[in-house]
């Protein structure tokens, strides 16, 4: 008898061959109009996959559909008649499990799904947002629900609750939402920039808003509002008068995210970066002293020269992430002010607050007061596009955007006070077209909130010169290195709350750019400029490593476009993505017209699923699994069993990755598969027979 410790995985494939890494690309749908939007694996390493249809009729009649119910109504009174719907698909993509959805008409889509899990452990409890169409006095908005059941321990069949939030631009379009290890979710209400009203609460575990101890604005029982902390301080009958808290994100008659005291309001602080900034909270920067919450003021500029739009006492929340393993939440957000000049301009903010609400550390992304002391104002506007935690290195990764470039912008991958060895793979901006938007990728401390690494994402203008030299990681395929020469850059986006990181912090990222540049390994790659052809508008997804040194993996998703005439590109949106042991899971869609004819090309696909459909019908649902030797990280999948394996005398052949392997075998069996006897495992090189091994 021999022991083996082995990694039993429940994923991926069944009985693969060892050495085969299998993309593949397919459409999905009918002649209605379908989007993917989100994409999570689970447990048993199969993937749940949501989004909306017309219709459901494109699903083989034999697969189990299984309509929610729920008590309470959804307001969608304005909504389009769509289907949000979760398939189940088997871990290879080529089956469909299981579909849940809602009626018709009583949802928009499937926008998000979450877990109150960290990424590659068991799945717990499933969350879901779903975008509505209402009006403001019936919330509309979208809603955030609990299923009854993960798919793991059973199909769902109800929300065990629902809340409606209301929403417009900017928390309507990002969904800034996230769940913590208990089951409660932290959320944001409301609009951007303008005048009404937005808010972040939380809900308790039955999808009621509740109290935290260290925000600073409560809503009492008895219908009145209180500013102070902790909440159970109130005055007047302590916690238990106390009905929810929230951070409010608005000027007027407010103090949330100012100081309360002139001590904290002259504080200078460590931002993070080698800089200095005034003043403990990040609305500081905006007014000329503190806010007193029983008198509130608002009294501009502040000490850099920003004032606060008058335009827009709304600020602009986008992004929630929480820490899985102590429930410590970052907040991403952006406020409109105007520069000393009279410029407007749009300052960014990541905040990140404890389990109990109270600030810990913020950053502003730029230098307020530089190392070499002078104070500065960053015109380009900024935002803050997607939050994720690195787990394994204990940083926040953010995902930001600007729009131009100034002096003093996001801080460069070269110029890291932390870290002075650091680089990105694309320190700065480049070139001299300043009326772009260009994406900023970083990693903050979690504990303290100092920068560890960063990098532009900014992909080359058609027709760009002072291309530098070609790259010396023969993955980049010959293409310039970006921190050589000076290129013109053109607008590039990543989407919206959707950045993923792996298990060893590599992090994963989609966007929209122009010339992208692809890996050798890509699946889709863009024609290199000094190989003659023109680029498109395209998606792409791509991974870095997880200090930003360079793309392992970087292809496109997009119609195969004329490389003469630019035609039939420009026609996908991807949205929600996964990382897996072997690659990358991306969703999304092509486009079509309003007469529902596809619009471009055919992106290429390849081992389509018999659900599947090689081309789109009016707007088709798109669904990627791109994979490739350097993405291979056997903890980026969750493992159902790791234990002790018996084996006697009987042989048994089965397939392992990676093939040839040495002290570790992972084996990909189907779900409940048990061993006993004699391993023996064969790989079969190129020009030979069968090699025999035994362990």
């Amino acid at each position: 008898m021999k022991k083996l410790i082995l990694l039993l995985w429940a994923i991926l494939y069944s009985f693969i061959s060892g050495n085969a890494q299998s993309n593949l690309v397919t459409y999905a749908g009918s002649t209605g109009k379908e989007s993917f939007y989100d994409v999570t694996q689970i447990t048993d390493g199969t993937f749940l996959v949501c989004g909306y249809a017309d219709d459901l009729n494109w699903i083989n009649v034999s697969v189990p559909q299984t309509q929610l119910t729920y008590t309470g109504t959804i307001p969608n009174a304005l909504g389009t008649n769509k289907i949000g719907f979760i398939l189940h698909l088997a871990s290879d993509l080529k089956t469909i499990l299981n579909v849940v959805h809602f009626a018709q008409g009583a949802v928009e889509d499937i926008r998000f799904m979450k877990t109150n899990t960290l990424p590659y452990t068991p799945t717990g409890d499933l969350f879901i947002s779903c975008n509505t169409a209402d009006s403001d006095n019936n919330n509309g908005g979208y809603i955030i629900a609990k299923l009854d059941h993960n798919f793991v321990d059973g199909v769902p069949t109800s929300l065990s609750w629902f809340t409606p939030v209301w929403a417009k631009a900017g928390p309507k379009d990002f969904h800034p939402w996230d769940v913590m290890n208990d089951g409660k979710v932290v959320y944001i209400s409301g609009e951007a920039h303008s005048y009404d009203w937005s808010a972040i609460y939380c809900l308790d575990q039955n999808g009621q808003r509740t109290v935290r101890e260290n925000w600073r604005t409560h809503w009492l029982k008895n219908g009145s509002e209180w500013k102070g902390t902790p909440a159970s301080s109130y005055p007047s009958g302590g916690i238990d008068s106390v009905n929810f808290s929230g951070i409010v994100l608005k000027i007027w008659g407010r103090c949330d995210l100012r100081s309360w005291t002139m001590n904290d309001y002259n504080s200078y602080y460590a931002d993070g970066n080698g800089g200095t900034r005034k003043g403990r909270w990040p609305l500081d920067v905006l007014f000329d002293g503190p806010c007193d919450p029983a008198n509130p003021t608002a009294v501009s500029p502040g000490y850099t020269g920003y004032s606060a739009a008058a335009c827009c006492p709304v600020y602009g929340g986008t992004c929630i992430s929480v820490d899985k393993r102590t429930n410590d939440t970052y907040i991403g957000m952006n406020f409109k002010s105007v520069a000393n000049t009279g410029s407007p301009d749009f300052e960014p903010a990541v905040i990140a607050m404890d389990s109990s609400g109270d600030l810990r550390w913020w950053s502003r992304l730029y230098h307020e007061i530089t190392p070499t002391g002078d104070t500065m104002e960053s015109i380009p506007d900024q935002y803050v596009d997607a939050l994720a935690i690195d787990y394994a290195n204990d940083k926040l990764v953010v995902g930001a955007r600007c729009h131009g470039n100034n002096t003093e912008n996001f801080w460069e991958g070269n110029t890291i006070n932390a870290n002075p060895a650091a680089y990105g793979f694309q320190n700065n901006f480049t070139g001299t077209n300043g009326n772009i938007h260009l994406s900023w990728l970083g990693k903050f401390k979690l504990a303290n909130g100092d920068l560890a690494n960063s990098t532009y994402m900014g992909e080359l203008a058609e027709g760009t010169g002072s291309l530098g030299a070609p790259h010396a990681d023969p993955n980049l395929d010959g293409w310039p290195d970006p921190n050589t020469g000076w290129p013109d850059v053109n607008t590039t986006r990543i989407a919206k709350n959707a950045l993923k990181v792996s298990s060893s912090g590599n992090v994963c990222v989609m966007a929209v750019g122009r010339r992208t540049i692809t890996t050798a390994n890509a699946y889709q790659k863009m024609v290199k400029p000094a190989n003659g052809g023109l680029s498109c508008w395209n998606s792409f997804v791509r991974v870095y490593d997880t200090d930003f040194h360079v793309p392992l993996y970087s292809s496109l998703v997009v119609g195969q476009w004329d490389t003469l005439t630019q035609a039939g590109g420009s026609n996908t949106d991807l949205f929600g993505m996964c990382k897996t042991s072997v690659g990358v899971v991306c969703v999304g869609r092509q486009t079509a017209d309003t007469a529902g004819t596809a619009n471009g090309n055919p992106i290429p696909v390849t081992n389509v699923p018999s659900w599947g459909n090689s081309v789109p019908q009016n707007e088709s649902a798109i669904l990627v699994y791109y994979q490739a030797a350097n993405l291979y990280e056997p903890n980026d999948s969750i493992l159902t069993n790791i234990g002790d394996i018996n084996f006697g005398s009987h042989d048994r052949y089965f397939s392992v990755f990676p093939n040839p392997t040495h002290d570790k075998i992972n084996l990909v069996l189907p779900a409940g598969i048990m061993l006993n006897g004699n391993l023996n495992y064969r790989s079969k090189p190129p020009g030979s027979g069968y090699v025999h091994h035994s362990c």
